[in-house]
């Protein structure tokens, strides 16, 4: 399998690349999980060059179908797990308020059945939780 790098390799896929780290997205396969619809919100995407990232990434799994083979997106199963997601991680923020908080410190607070990804995923549409880099964040009350 390819590495997302070694395909989307130029400046203007920064933002992007930087986006694929957060979420711990490494190889092209990784990529059936993006939510590229979110992308232009959330790291301010142009349309242009959000469908080019788009088509780039439906190009390669045309030419790279064992990409596709056992590939699912996310289960009911999953989904019952994340349903009060962000309100439980707002507990956790709450009661480390003044503190930094690192995913590995998250997943054990949330238990098992959650994915980095989807604590990421919440956190990112949170007006409460500030972002230091990938895997530390820290609690920023509304006033």
């Amino acid at each position: 399998m390819d590495e997302i790098k070694q395909i989307y390799c130029g400046d203007s896929y920064t933002a992007f690349l930087s986006y694929c780290d957060l979420h711990g997205f490494k190889r092209m396969r990784d990529l059936m999980g993006c939510r590229f619809e979110e992308l232009p919100e959330l790291i301010h995407l142009s349309p242009m060059l959000l469908s080019r990232i788009k088509a780039i990434c439906v190009l390669y799994f045309r030419k790279h179908p064992e990409c596709l083979v056992g590939a699912k997106t996310k289960t009911k199963a999953s989904s019952s797990n994340t349903e009060d997601l962000a309100d439980r991680l707002l507990v956790v923020f709450q009661q480390n308020a003044n503190k930094l908080i690192h995913i590995s410190d998250l997943s054990k607070a949330i238990g098992k059945g959650v994915k980095r990804n989807d604590i990421i995923h919440v956190l990112e549409h949170q007006t409460w939780c500030k972002i230091v880099d990938n895997t530390t964040f820290f609690y920023a009350p509304k006033d």
